[in-house]
């Protein structure tokens, strides 16, 4: 299992917004969005002990992170890479912004599609970090090196994104 391709909410209402697509094709998008996460419930439901396992690592994760660095810049970070519209893990990213939806469940540790942050540094004009996302053997998961920068508006932006071995 993979991310898939497909936009994600804020870039189809942008797209509708610009008159690109229908509403009826909005619709029948987001529906696929719905899918996608019903069928994620399901699963859970169908391995509870496996997902719970999996909980607790991706706390684990957020909470390392956010101990580390703070919440907030920790969310500033996945919502910028969710914002990324080639970088296959904004499909679970692109809400990260949001501060009612736990940090935790942006990470994925061993459930595929997995996406974790190996190397976070932040320095205060600049974002560097390594993430690995896709499959879950370790030997099989791309890995990237992504480099952000604030912008005149002090919000993040990305200046250079490349995959590393």
């Amino acid at each position: 299992m993979n991310f898939e391709r497909h936009p994600t909410p804020p870039q189809l209402f942008r797209q509708f917004e610009r008159g690109e697509i229908s509403r009826e094709e909005l619709h029948a998008s987001l529906a696929v969005h719905a899918r996608g996460l019903i069928a994620e419930m399901v699963e859970e439901q169908r391995n509870p002990k496996t997902s719970y396992l999996e909980r607790l690592r991706n706390f684990a994760a957020a909470r390392k992170l956010a101990k580390k660095h703070g919440a907030a810049k920790i969310r500033e970070i996945l919502s910028t890479l969710g914002a990324i519209e080639t970088f296959p893990p904004a499909q679970i990213l692109w809400n990260a912004g949001h501060a009612d939806v736990p940090l935790h469940c942006f990470f994925r540790s061993k459930i595929e599609p997995v996406f974790r942050v190996t190397r976070l540094e932040i320095q205060p004009m600049m974002v560097s970090l390594d993430v690995e996302y896709g499959p879950h053997p370790r030997d099989k998961t791309i890995r990237e090196s992504i480099l952000l920068q604030r912008n005149a508006l002090l919000e993040l932006e990305l200046v250079d994104r490349f995959e590393t071995s």
